[in-house]
């Protein structure tokens, strides 16, 4: 049986990134960095496909998914506060198997988020010019934009921060104007405000959760860099309270923005907030469609950046070839890893491309990250039962550095249940049915199927070599 660390125990990915990359992440850097990942002004129009029952089902979400992944990851990344996140959490309270499975599924979907990221830009762009290009141009661009990407993301941190930085004021802006076009609309709302505005049936608007569930995912990613950390209780807390406020507050101003000016059942669930500006103004709607660009690439830069830390770490811990524990000596950026992300997302844009629409690709990266990403989120809760109860010792030595989830006991079990239930139920909702016309239910099921399958036996290879080794 593979056993978990004791806790006098050190990893390497405890003890070594701290001699190779440097403590230079702030509040303010943290609550931008938490920010882009999660928040895409753009999903706000794939939560009107219910009309108003976005609004409730991104709060239900909010309460029973976000909340909960927020409170264990803030535990567990200030209980240990090391570069790897759910790696290293896993491994210390479960062993090394249990590790990388958790570390294996919380990084693989950054093969998803960059090809998503990649076909949101190229539809706003051609938004923006007012054009359709052919599959291979799309493809094509989406292939420039992640070699962009990761020229980008190996010269040093604080470059890619400044971008981000910048582009979190550019990501609230869309959102902004998304609500002002709104405001601004002549003939009442396009879409007649009904009694789904407070509906939390999930047998209903089962579909629209697991979406809402998607633009909440990724509270526990920034701890993938947490060496980098200058203080972690302190930031933590900052990154938590600011970020999640100000992505809630964009995500509802947006889907109201979009609601007011469009019919629910016309909207585009890609580039739907930046027509909805277009109702004011094309110029306008042209500005935001660019502005999402922008806005995207930042989240993509800081993804690429956060996900890269999961393989780095990987390579110290001989989980994967040992270059990928390298760092370029200029810049401190760990390229090797950023080549694999950047390579591999190349070949699932490719392998999608074979959909016939682009909505359907798109989809297809959605439910795919829900689907893959909330597997790995079971080991925080399950993680942090185990720690409460085996680690007391360590708690006691930590304690004026370790946040604790308020509440005792009656806290800690009530997070775990709500948790690891609505993480369940959104999986359950991605398979249920197809979110987007154009592919069958059994169609949708066998790509999602293969795809988690595909994903389950690379990883047990990949395990199961370099145990070997």
């Amino acid at each position: 049986m593979d056993l978990p660390l004791q806790q006098t125990d050190v990893m390497l990915a405890e003890s070594e990134p701290p001699k190779i990359l440097p403590r230079i992440l702030k509040r303010f850097d943290l609550v931008t960095i938490y920010f882009a990942i999660i928040f895409g002004s753009y999903g706000a129009a794939q939560m009107t496909s219910h009309g108003w029952a976005g609004i409730p089902m991104l709060l239900l979400a909010t309460i029973t998914f976000l909340i909960p992944c927020m409170l264990g990851a803030f535990e567990l990344g200030t209980l240990f506060p090391s570069e790897g996140g759910i790696y290293v959490w896993t491994h210390k309270t479960f062993g090394a198997i249990h590790g990388f499975i958790a570390g294996w599924l919380s990084w693989v979907p950054i093969f998803l988020l960059v090809p998503l990221d990649a076909s949101v830009i190229i539809a706003h762009l051609q938004y923006a010019l007012g054009q359709e290009w052919s599959l291979f141009a799309q493809v094509a661009a989406q292939i420039v934009f992640v070699w962009v990407l990761f020229g980008v993301c190996t010269l040093r941190l604080r470059i890619s921060l400044t971008v981000v930085n910048i582009m979190f004021f550019v990501a609230m802006g869309t959102a902004v104007t998304a609500l002002i076009a709104g405001l601004m609309h002549v003939g009442g709302a396009a879409t007649p405000i009904t009694s789904d505005i407070y509906s939390f049936d999930l047998s209903k608007h089962g579909a629209l959760f697991s979406a809402a569930v998607l633009w909440l995912l990724g509270a526990e990613v920034p701890f993938n860099m947490g060496a980098e950390f200058s203080e972690h209780k302190k930031t933590a807390r900052t990154m938590f309270l600011w970020g999640t406020a100000t992505l809630l507050v964009g995500y509802i101003i947006g889907i109201i923005g979009i609601l007011l000016t469009t019919d629910a059942s016309a909207v585009d669930a890609t580039t739907g907030l930046a027509r909805a500006v277009t109702t004011l103004s094309p110029i306008a709607g042209t500005i935001v469609s660019i502005g999402i660009c922008f806005a995207v690439f930042a989240q993509a830069t800081s993804t690429m950046n956060a996900y890269s830390r999961l393989l780095f770490i990987g390579g110290i811990e001989k989980r994967a070839p040992s270059v990928m524990g390298t760092v370029s000596e200029k810049n401190k950026s760990p390229w090797p890893a950023l080549l694999v992300q950047a390579a591999v997302a190349t070949m699932v844009i490719l392998v999608f491309a074979t959909q016939t629409t682009s909505a359907v690709t798109f989809n297809l990266y959605l439910a795919g990250l829900v689907a893959v990403w909330c597997a790995s989120l079971f080991y925080i809760y399950l993680g942090l039962l185990r720690a409460r109860k085996s680690l007391q010792s360590l708690y006691a030595e930590r304690a004026a550095t370790v946040w604790k989830i308020p509440g005792g006991r009656v806290g800690l079990w009530l997070t775990c249940a709500v948790g690891v239930v609505f993480n369940a139920l959104a999986i359950y909702y991605v398979f249920a049915k197809p979110w987007v016309d154009g592919i069958s239910v059994d169609g949708w099921r066998a790509w999602l199927g293969v795809t988690s399958c595909l994903i389950i036996l690379i990883g047990v290879v990949v395990f199961y070599v370099s145990r070997k080794k």
